[in-house]
């Protein structure tokens, strides 16, 4: 009988996506403390913040386009996904991962105040240069 065994299913995690510059889909989900210590295990030390920010960023992507990846448990997993990535992976995966938490009228509106503050007619002082 299914129905007499306890529930052991885990929620289904948060998930979001971003285009990269070459028009690849990425999407990410967030590490868990597990994960993350884990990871930062396998890593060790790493020589700089930059680098080891990458380094989980890329650990979070779940899948670019149509092909999935697993959470890395080696430097060298990490190092593969860097590669495939590149940055402007990185950066559609870390894009990615500050839309998780939000709702979709907060990302309009923040992409909106972007869009406007990149070029809108605020920043121009009205003469022609």
């Amino acid at each position: 009988m299914a129905d007499d065994k306890p529930e052991t299913a885990t929620p289904a995690r948060e998930t979001a996506w971003h285009m990269d510059a070459k028009g690849r889909r990425i999407e990410v989900s967030p590490l868990n403390a597990l994960e993350y210590y884990r990871l930062a295990k396998a890593l060790g030390t790493i020589s700089s913040e930059a680098a080891e920010d990458m380094a989980f960023v890329a650990a979070a992507v779940r899948k670019v386009d149509t092909k999935l990846f697993a959470l890395p448990k080696t430097e060298t997993d990490v190092e593969f996904l860097i590669q495939t990535l590149g940055f402007e992976g990185i950066a559609a995966a870390g894009l990615a991962l500050a839309k998780i938490g939000k709702s979709e009228e907060d990302i309009k509106k923040e992409a909106e105040a972007a869009k406007n503050s990149a070029g809108g007619p605020s920043s121009n002082s009205g003469s022609p240069q």
